[in-house]
């Protein structure tokens, strides 16, 4: 006699491959057609003096890594198919399309009802900081590509659990993806770090299952760095740490000179006035001092190791000072409103003065003028917190997160430690309260957003029908 047994057990959130997941995929391609429209508008896209100069390089052949080089030598092989920056813009236009429907689509994969992943695909790029940022010809727009990118892995890590590590493919996408984080920021190794300390705690037990994504992270790194820099000529000099971090030498001689000894007082004035270092500093602006023009750089870069040890020093004479200085520098990322007297950058409306016979040359009037009156409507100070600045967003994702920790639903917390590398990289280095800086966690927080639903949606229970033999 066969007697049926039901047992109840607690089911997770699956990772399906089923149609839902194809179909959110293909629907959420539609957050490509906003995207367009600002691409016709704004052709042949969004520039600034960093993407003229950028274009410069690519002209004359002459490719240095103040802005990171491989950015640069991407625009070259791009625009030596379609010779114009239309080329770069259109493809990050498509490259953005296509990672937001795929991450829209690992997310229905997660059991987030589709309608909602559609949803935020497409009011992604509906907002007007994201359209703007997709046609920009900026360094800061590949890394919130890559940051998609590196979330999009997350999520199928979560779904896939230990076995994501057993495929080739998916070990060495995720190991280029970081790859490219640290190459696209000349603080990128912070990004790298955070990666590499969870994912070895994680495994721990069997770290031999991440040799293949450390494969093609370092492979990745050297082919670039050490290959093709040097089949391109790439001049590899980067703005010395003494000027990087002259801001916080200035913020220690501000709040606490007395920690700083003679000789570095002497080391300060032969830059500029300390004066100069007193009343040009401002922590929310961290090139209010070294655009100063009486600030000069020449003793810096002539006496690279004297004036880094400057900064060293005035980090172990006043620590929380330092670190104080650093959180007021990125209030951009974690203040929802724009503080009065600070200014945040958006992107410049009109191609900056050139030679290169680059300026707007609309492709559709119409597109210009309905995208122009939603930046100029929402490009203002009392609107940056909600369209531009991350925190409005950010603070929520995290919040997420923690709900997540305590309901022991940590597997769902993969995707956090992409919030986490990049709010980490914008703390520790920014200098410029400008979208461009604050790009990737913006991205990444928009659709962490949907954490909420794992972290609050009751997960279901079900029956599994087992039968044994009974006499």
């Amino acid at each position: 006699m066969a007697v049926r047994v039901e047992t109840s057990e607690p089911k997770r959130l699956e990772w399906s491959e089923g149609g839902a997941s194809r179909f959110a995929f293909w629907l959420s391609m539609v957050s490509g057609a906003p995207l367009m429209i600002w691409w016709l508008g704004w052709y042949p896209g969004l520039m600034s003096s960093d993407s003229i100069a950028q274009l410069t390089e690519v002209e004359s052949g002459e490719i240095t890594n103040t802005i990171p080089a491989v950015h640069t030598i991407a625009v070259a092989s791009i625009t030596a198919v379609w010779d114009s920056p239309a080329a770069v813009t259109l493809l990050q236009v498509v490259a953005l399309t296509l990672v937001v429907a795929t991450i829209s689509s690992r997310l229905t994969r997660l059991g987030v009802p589709w309608p909602l992943t559609v949803l935020a695909a497409v009011g992604f790029t509906l907002l007007p900081s994201v359209g703007s940022a997709a046609i920009a010809l900026e360094v800061g727009v590949a890394r919130g590509l890559v940051a998609l990118w590196l979330l999009a892995e997350m999520l199928e890590m979560v779904g896939r659990g230990y076995s994501y590590f057993d495929s080739m493919l998916r070990s060495v996408r995720l190991g280029v993806a970081i790859g490219l984080a640290w190459l696209l920021h000349h603080g990128g190794i912070i990004v790298v770090l955070v990666f590499a300390s969870a994912l070895l705690w994680r495994h721990r037990r069997r770290p031999q299952r991440l040799y293949r994504a450390a494969l093609a992270l370092v492979g990745t790194f050297v082919m670039v760095q050490g290959v093709i820099y040097a089949i391109v000529g790439v001049d590899r000099a980067v703005t010395p740490l003494g000027v990087a971090y002259a801001p916080e030498v200035a913020a220690v001689f501000h709040h606490a000179p007395q920690r700083l000894d003679e000789p570095d007082w002497v080391r300060m004035a032969e830059v500029a006035d300390l004066a100069v270092w007193e009343g040009a500093y401002r922590c929310g602006h961290g090139d209010s001092l070294v655009t100063n023009p009486e600030f000069d750089a020449t003793p810096i870069r002539s006496e690279p190791g004297e004036y880094r040890g400057l900064a060293v020093r005035a980090f172990f004479a006043s620590p929380g000072t330092v670190m104080g200085h650093r959180l007021c520098a990125a209030g951009h990322f974690l203040v929802p409103g724009q503080p009065l007297g600070e200014r945040f950058e958006t992107y410049t409306y009109n191609v900056p003065l050139n030679d290169l016979g680059v300026a707007r040359a609309s492709k559709w009037e119409g597109g210009f003028n309905l995208t122009k009156a939603m930046l100029v409507r929402t490009d203002q100070r009392s609107r940056l917190w909600l369209f531009w600045r991350p925190a409005v967003l950010m603070w929520p994702a995290l919040g997420a997160l923690v709900v997540l920790a305590v309901r022991r639903r940590r597997r769902y917390m993969w995707p956090g430690l992409v919030v986490a590398a990049y709010l980490a990289l914008g703390v520790l280095t920014t200098r410029l309260p400008a979208f461009r800086e604050v790009f990737a966690v913006y991205a990444v927080a928009w659709f962490s957003l949907l954490l909420w639903w794992p972290a609050l949606v009751r997960e279901r229970r079900w029956s599994q029908d087992r039968y044994r033999s009974a006499s």
